[in-house]
């Protein structure tokens, strides 16, 4: 309507309906091709063992890893993929296995036989990642951060393997280790077995098939905190050749050790009324216990609290030597103090665990079985593993292109249609994101459908739209010349 308030004449919109299938799970085609180029399927293909039944080993795990990724959780990962005929057309599957199916398909995934293959496979995976990253996205302080942890999951009395531990409750504990940012190894422990057990089985396999042949072991730097703090694992980890940070409140000795430091040898470091600490100080010196070959490093720390006066203790093993960390000295830090700085990063790397735990809800085992659960997250591992890749790979948003408004708001991305200039597209993404080369380490994934949360429709092509917009540009300006 047109008045002396509203000068313009409004314009029709026509709107033309057309019978192309859509998905919204349009960014799957990143993970998808990323996956290809690492060799995933192909490998997944040629060492899994032939099943009988309708769907093979290869179908059963792809529907599962690009399931997890569209937000499906537990033993319905799959449900979400199969009901979309779009989304497994651009996944090359002719069908994917309902509920039913796969639960029973987790019994034979945690097998022995199949865990290898699969352990085999995230070991490779993680390998190849690494050795096509820039090393600036996965050093810290110019190391490689190898990080070693275990996760206490959801547990209950009926569920197998579940165990007690204090201060942390019951559950199911998950170990794994990171290489970078990078999952490299994980397993559930069984009722009997214990992180540091876990841990130390899945250690040789990361040096030898992951740190060794991408040489990233002479610069390979393992945190672990007080419960590895013991002579065997020193052994291990000095057999390897790595330089380690080990936390050192596990050892009785450690105490004693730095109670009869003499005065001088401690550097004050002030006081934190925020927490409280009235004074405190670090210092360097060396402890053997009984049984020990060798005295080792210890970096002490001790706090006093406000209104005491007795002194909190506690240490930090290592094999680094000044030379070593010598370009954190050079910011006016002593030797000490740049150690601690670097073992205080540890905190940072548990941040890892929210993207597997939170993203693609394994907090939650899904099954009371031990075999049913080991096979999940064998699988779930690979998942987390493509997502990262595809943060490494792929780049940072700034490189991407923006993609906010004018008005401030995060551009939501549309339906995809599984046309052929999709599969143009998304190829061309693919390229474009294996030449970027910055990428910061803690960023989310997710390419799974569009919900009132914060998360975008296919979070992935949304983050890639300016590269989209560009090949589109290009292919039109093309088409005019030849005309």
């Amino acid at each position: 309507m047109v008045n002396k308030n509203q000068t313009k004449q409004g314009r029709a919109i026509k709107v033309n309906f057309q019978d192309d299938k859509v998905t919204a799970y349009g960014g799957l085609v990143l993970a998808e091709r990323l996956a290809t180029r690492l060799g995933l399927w192909s490998n997944l293909e040629k060492n899994l063992p032939k099943r009988r039944g309708y769907y093979d080993w290869l179908t059963i795990i792809k529907s599962c890893i690009m399931g997890l990724l569209t937000g499906s959780r537990g033993t319905y990962a799959t449900e979400d993929i199969r009901q979309d005929d779009s989304a497994l057309a651009l996944l090359g599957l002719a069908k994917a296995p309902e509920e039913a199916t796969f639960w029973r398909c987790l019994d034979e995934l945690g097998s022995e036989e199949i865990q290898k293959i699969l352990k085999c496979e995230l070991l490779r995976e993680a390998r190849c990642i690494l050795s096509r990253s820039p090393r600036r996205q996965i050093t810290l302080e110019g190391f490689v951060p190898v990080w070693a942890d275990g996760s206490l999951l959801e547990g209950s009395p009926n569920r197998e393997g579940t165990k007690y531990i204090p201060e942390k409750g019951k559950g199911l504990l998950w170990s794994t280790i990171y290489v970078g940012s990078v999952l490299a190894a994980q397993r559930l422990a069984r009722k009997s077995e214990g992180e540091k057990t876990v841990v130390r089985s899945l250690l040789p396999e990361v040096v030898k098939e992951v740190l060794k042949p991408t040489r990233l072991d002479r610069k390979a730097l393992l945190f672990l905190d007080s419960l590895h703090g013991d002579g065997p694992t020193l052994e291990d980890v000095e057999a390897f050749g790595l330089h380690y940070l080990i936390g050192a409140n596990k050892l009785v000795l450690t105490q004693k050790v730095l109670q009869d430091q003499p005065e001088f040898v401690w550097e004050d470091t002030g006081s934190d009324p925020s927490r409280q600490i009235e004074k405190s100080g670090i210092c360097v010196c060396q402890i053997q216990c009984a049984g020990w070959k060798k005295a080792r490093t210890l970096i002490g720390k001790r706090w006093m609290l406000a209104g005491t006066f007795l002194y909190y203790y506690a240490g930090v093993l290592t094999d680094l030597e000044p030379a070593d960390v010598k370009h954190i000295m050079n910011r006016k830090m002593s030797y000490a103090a740049s150690l601690l700085s670097l073992y205080n990063r540890k905190m940072g790397m548990e941040d890892y665990y929210k993207e597997p735990l939170e993203d693609l809800g394994l907090h939650h085992p899904p099954c009371q079985e031990y075999e049913l659960n080991a096979g999940f997250y064998a699988v779930a591992a690979l998942v987390h593993v493509l997502g990262r890749c595809v943060d490494l790979l792929g780049g940072d948003r700034k490189e991407r292109g923006e993609t906010r408004r004018k008005d401030g708001k995060t551009a939501q991305a549309s339906e995809a249609t599984t046309d052929e200039a999709l599969a143009t597209s998304a190829a061309s993404c693919d390229a474009a994101g294996a030449r970027d080369e910055s990428c910061p380490h803690n960023r989310r994934y997710s390419v799974g459908r569009a919900r009132s949360s914060s998360k975008p429709l296919s979070h992935l092509l949304g983050e890639y739209s300016e590269v989209l917009r560009k090949t589109e540009k290009k292919s039109k300006q093309e088409a005019m010349r030849d005309c």
